[in-house]
This record gives C-alpha cells, structure tokens and sequence, in this order.
C-alpha cells in the first residue's frame, strides 16, 4: 500500500496538523498524484531528470502537435501506482488565451476518478 503526505490542493504546502504531517493513501493518493504528474516539468525533479512532462520540448512550442501532447499526458496518468486505466483523457486547447484544459478518467484500484486540470494564463 502506498502513502503520500497530504499537500493542500491550492498552495501545494505540506498540510501540518497538530505538528504532525498527514498521510494520504487510496483514492486521495491517487488524485493528488495524478495532479502533480501533469505539473511537474521534464527536469526539475533532481534525482531524475529525464521525468516529468517536457513541456518545453513539446507543449509550450510554437505549433504544438496535440495528439502527441494526449500521448504524453496519457503515459504519465497511467503509470501511477493505483490506476488500472485511463478510460478518458481529453484536451482542450484555447489559443487565445493561451490555456490548456486536460480533462481526464481514471479507473483505479479505490474507483473510479474523474478530473480536470487547468494549465495556463486563465486558471
């Protein structure tokens, strides 16, 4: 089974209660991780820098290919311990205000999940 500590879903801060860090498992790991699968850059993790989504390699690119970019998305909502398939995965892509919305369904060991993420100058 595993755990994750808790991180408030506005700030990303740890959440400390009492002086104690709070850990999260099942279905509430599962969607706090699936977040910062799709927040975190190709790179930034130090012990790993090949992980992460490569957004300025092929998301943040002039003329961004977007079934490469659901690709991409779909590989790292899938490999989270927990989810035994990504039934739904969609994105829409505002160019004017440059957003991106990945709308996206797991079925996971704890349920079914179902989410949306913004990314972008209007979230």
């Amino acid at each position: 089974m595993a755990y994750d500590l808790a991180l408030d879903a506005r700030t990303h801060d740890v959440i400390v209660n009492n002086g104690n860090m709070l850990l999260i498992d099942n279905r509430e790991r599962i969607m706090q991780q699936s977040k910062i699968r799709l927040l975190r850059w190709r790179g930034e993790w130090f012990l790993d820098s090949r992980d992460g989504v490569p957004y300025r390699e092929r998301i943040l690119v002039k003329r961004p290919n977007m079934a490469h970019i659901r690709q991409i998305f779909y590989e790292e909502l899938a490999t989270i311990e927990g989810v035994t398939k990504v039934s739904e995965l969609t994105l829409s892509h505002d160019v004017r205000n440059r957003v991106l919305t990945v709308s996206y369904s797991l079925d996971t060991d704890y349920g079914f999940i179902t989410k949306s993420e913004v990314f972008g100058y209007g979230r």
